[in-house]
Parts: structure tokens; C-alpha cells; sequence
């Protein structure tokens, strides 16, 4: 089973510790190595990235650290991939060509 850590307990995602592939149950943690949850990751989420926790619709917050950090552009659901293809930053407003760059960088498959 793959780890994540859940660093606040209003956190949206949790922090892959490896490599997680899609269809395999992911254990998550808190920050004192606690079990909490487990669930099925839905997509790759490359080690470092955030899992999403829960549904989140256009136009909710997204936390992490227990702090607003940016707002769904995309639908999400547990088990995919946070990030830029999905999220748009409160604090820094990333050009369009440089989120493109990293999506196709990272492989994340965008559903239009």
C-alpha cells in the first residue's frame, strides 16, 4: 500500500510519499504518522503531489496547510491529482503557456 501525509485536518489533499499509480489503495497519515483513512487513488499521482481527499467543485477553495490556496477550475474527486490543470492560484498568477508546459511535462491527462 502507498503513503500520503495529511499535514491539517482541513487539508483538501494529501502529500504522495511515493510514486502512487492508479488503482492502488493509499494509506493516509497525519503529521505524528497516525493512520487515518485509506482510499483508492483514481489517477498517477507522482511523489510530492497532492491527492485529493474529496470532491471539489468549479469555483470552491482549496486548502492546504490549513490555509486557502487556490480555487477549482476543474471538477476534482477523490483520489486525483491537485494541481495546476485543476487549480488556479490565489497568490501567483501562473501564464497559461507555463501551466501547459507543466501539464505535459508531468503526463497529466486533462478532460476537457
Amino acid at each position: 500500500m502507498k503513503r500520503c501525509i495529511l499535514m491539517n485536518i482541513n487539508d483538501d489533499g494529501a502529500t504522495a510519499l511515493e510514486n502512487i499509480n492508479s488503482g492502488d489503495t493509499v494509506n493516509i497519515f497525519d503529521n505524528n504518522n497516525l493512520f487515518i483513512s485509506s482510499i483508492t487513488a483514481k489517477e498517477n499521482i507522482p511523489f510530492g503531489n497532492k491527492i485529493s481527499l474529496n470532491n471539489k467543485e468549479i469555483g470552491e477553495i482549496i486548502y492546504k496547510y490549513g490555509e486557502p490556496i487556490g480555487i477549482v477550475t476543474r471538477p476534482i474527486k477523490i483520489g486525483t491529482l491537485i494541481h495546476v490543470h485543476n487549480v488556479k492560484s490565489l497568490s501567483v498568477d501562473i501564464p497559461e503557456n507555463i501551466k501547459v508546459e507543466i501539464i505535459r511535462q508531468m503526463g497529466i491527462k486533462v478532460n476537457e
